[in-house]
């Protein structure tokens, strides 16, 4: 198979909601991969991008002090994308290959200065063109170079359901989560839930 190494655009806040997106692009293709986040991953991952650090070691320092007794990190690449997951995988520097999740693989690229690749099979699924009307509306940025469009009202179109498709696939997960963890909808919300007021 065939990978391409991605630039990481940074993790947005998209939306009313602010949900959290991790956005990659394609530069070969003019195309961008957006990757929905859990609000708590992202804002770990968010916290040690921008170095700030506890006290006490993160889980995230700790995986790198475990990476690092297995010599580093040579290699990471997203091999698949099943149900709203990115598959990633990390080979560290015996040659061991472990499955990762794409937050986990974003600190160990930033920290190892390993760039993070995508199987040509899964970007031909996931990547999607975005206008740099949506560009700048959705996620605060500018395109470096203008880049031909063809159809570009389609290309927005894709962008647009890709990210419905893929925040709905992480709301469901979330939602059975929750529910896995006997947790109900009145306790996140902290009080009674809507149906209860009259």
């Amino acid at each position: 198979m065939t990978a391409e190494v991605l630039k990481f655009l940074g993790i947005h806040p998209v939306g009313p909601e602010n949900s959290l997106c991790a956005l990659f692009y394609w530069e070969e293709a003019d195309r961008h991969v957006p990757v929905w986040v859990s609000p708590i991953d992202g804002a770990r991952v968010l916290q040690v991008l921008e170095r700030h650090y506890n006290a006490r070691p993160s889980t995230y320092e700790l995986l790198i002090a475990f990476a690092d007794q297995l010599d580093g990190i040579e290699h990471i690449c997203v091999s698949e994308y099943h149900k709203g997951a990115f598959m990633v995988d990390v080979v560290d520097g015996t040659g061991e290959e472990h499955d990762a999740r794409i937050c986990d693989a974003l600190v160990l690229a930033d920290h190892y200065g390993v760039p993070i690749r995508f199987e040509k099979e899964v970007l031909e699924e996931v990547a999607v063109y975005i206008s740099d009307e949506d560009l700048k509306e959705y996620y605060g940025l500018e395109r470096e170079a203008k880049s031909p469009e063809t159809f570009p009202e389609k290309r927005s179109r894709d962008f647009q359901e890709m990210a419905a498709r893929q925040k709905a696939q992480e709301d469901d997960d979330f939602e059975q989560l929750m529910r896995d963890s006997g947790i109900s909808e009145e306790d996140l919300l902290g009080g009674d839930s809507p149906e209860d007021e009259d």
